[in-house]
């Protein structure tokens, strides 16, 4: 292997270590993290935040919690209601943070969410989830492993 491509190959690996070495930020899913929505069944929609080796999990339902909030403003609802499993959402038990978990060793967050305009039992404002998670949710992560 000649010099010059020996230096291609270590600076490709320097970046991707230092790439890889930081925590998820808040941002659609992809390489290394991130958000997903989908429909969930009936007037459900779930949302899921996957962080990487480096994620706090707690951290991981904050941004669960905060893409949910985004998604009601998209809507045009003022509020949601989140449920942490199909069960709940059956037995209308809702949850104050999505559920964590691992997948393959990775920090997890989901949550099932009902929008609704109305100010019901368990219902999230969505302003307010908005404001209290916007500096942690678009500052950069410092808390590393």
């Amino acid at each position: 292997m000649n010099v010059r491509r020996l230096g291609l190959v270590a600076l490709a690996t320097g970046l991707l270590l230092a790439l890889g070495g930081c925590a998820t930020p808040y941002k659609s899913l992809g390489l290394g993290g991130g958000f997903q929505d989908s429909n969930g069944p009936g007037h459900l929609e779930r949302v899921d935040f996957a962080g990487n080796g480096y994620s706090d999990p707690e951290k991981m339902k904050i941004f669960a919690l905060y893409r949910a909030a985004e998604t009601a403003q998209a809507r045009k609802k003022e509020f949601f209601v989140m449920y942490d499993s199909l069960l709940s959402a059956a037995r209308n038990r809702p949850s104050e943070m999505p559920r964590v978990g691992t997948i393959g060793g990775f920090p997890w967050a989901f949550a099932f969410i009902r929008f609704t305009d109305q100010n019901v039992t368990g219902a999230n404002n969505t302003a307010e989830i908005l404001k209290r998670y916007a500096e942690a949710v678009k500052s950069p992560i410092p808390d590393q492993k």
